[in-house]
């Protein structure tokens, strides 16, 4: 069968060791000893040997497709028998191949979606058990549209703890769960409110979060958007008029803001002007009568010392203020009985 020099046919060791009865040997080179032992038994026509090199192959085939490759974002659950062993990050890694072990990849990056309650006011499927229909606080009916974006945060917890037919199911179920209660605590004229929405949506997340870590699921809510909070069909044109009329009213309560920061500033300016005006007036009239004060006892003291002189020159003074602007008729003795008229102010206009 083998025309060829055997290669090892000079190698004594070989010829001479039985490995079988020596237990102080290397692993290794019983390994090699058993390759060997296959190889001259088959190349010397002894087929008897070549089953330990076969099943040695087989072997390391079986444990080299124990290494598997974690992609990013994404965990292993490595099982041994059944039984959960580790869990794998991203790379190259090994665990034993099946029927011994299994791995499980879950991706923890990914942003999941779940949508409840019907987009449009058409026929939806999910309709027929009332899903989007709730109850408010004031026992108003509603229609909720919202989605819930979440992904995975613990792998092991993700698959072993709840059981989904369908992945996102449970996430789904309790978010509505959730949405019910917040919405039952509330009025429908609050949950129509867009500060009312928001507010909804932040405790529908928080409490969706602490149902899900009841369940010690894994699963970390990530965002609850609300898209609609409309009342039913029937009744939405009465609701929407009243929309309307909120609406106007939030709009002219902005328009009287406005009229507000426009007049307040001019009525301050008016008002600081006036009181500046008052302020000048006043200083006018103290100024004023100071000064008269000031000019009266001067002319007391002079009065004292010229009594004659000041009182001519009061009285002149104060002919000369009646006078000034009173029309004068200037009489003379020269036509004996008769008088001359002297029609002073026409003069004075004509001069002017």
């Amino acid at each position: 069968m083998f025309d060829g020099q055997d290669p090892w046919e000079n190698d004594k060791k070989y010829k001479k060791v039985n490995f079988s009865h020596n237990n102080n040997q290397d692993p290794l080179e019983k390994v090699i000893l058993i390759i060997k032992n296959a190889y001259y038994s088959f190349f010397k026509g002894n087929t008897s040997g070549i089953y330990p090199l076969i099943a040695l192959i087989v072997l390391v085939i079986y444990v080299i497709t124990g290494f598997y490759v974690v992609g990013p974002g994404e965990e292993s659950i490595e099982l041994i028998f059944g039984k959960y062993s580790g869990t794998g990050d991203s790379g190259l890694r090994y665990n034993f191949p099946y029927p011994i072990g299994k791995i499980m990849k879950v991706n923890v990056k990914e942003v999941k979606r779940e949508e409840i309650g019907s987009s449009s006011y058409g026929y939806n499927k999910d309709m027929d058990r009332g899903e989007g229909v709730m109850l408010t606080g004031d026992e108003n009916i509603v229609n909720v549209n919202f989605e819930v974006q979440w992904q995975v945060r613990d792998a092991y917890e993700y698959l072993f703890n709840v059981r989904d037919y369908r992945t996102g199911a449970t996430v789904k179920s309790a978010a509505e769960s959730a949405m019910r209660e917040v919405i039952g605590r509330n009025m429908i004229s609050f949950a129509l409110e867009g500060k009312g929405r928001a507010i909804i949506a932040r405790d529908t997340k928080i409490l969706l979060q602490e149902i899900l870590d009841q369940y010690k699921m894994g699963v970390e809510v990530l965002s609850v958007q609300l898209k609609k909070i409309d009342p039913p069909e029937k009744v939405i044109s009465a609701f929407r008029d009243v929309q309307s009329a909120r609406a106007d009213k939030e709009r002219t309560i902005n328009e009287a803001y406005a009229y507000s920061n426009d007049i307040m500033p001019k009525a301050k300016g008016e008002a600081m002007k006036i009181k500046l005006d008052a302020e000048a007036y006043e200083n006018e009239v103290i100024n004023s009568a100071k000064g008269s004060i000031s000019k009266f006892i001067a002319l007391y003291n002079e009065y004292k010392d010229q009594p004659a002189g000041v009182r001519n020159r009061m009285y002149i003074e104060t002919m000369e203020s009646i006078l000034n602007n009173t029309d004068k008729v200037v009489v003379s003795d020269d036509l004996k009985g008769l008088f001359s008229y002297l029609p002073l102010a026409n003069i004075q206009n004509t001069n002017k």
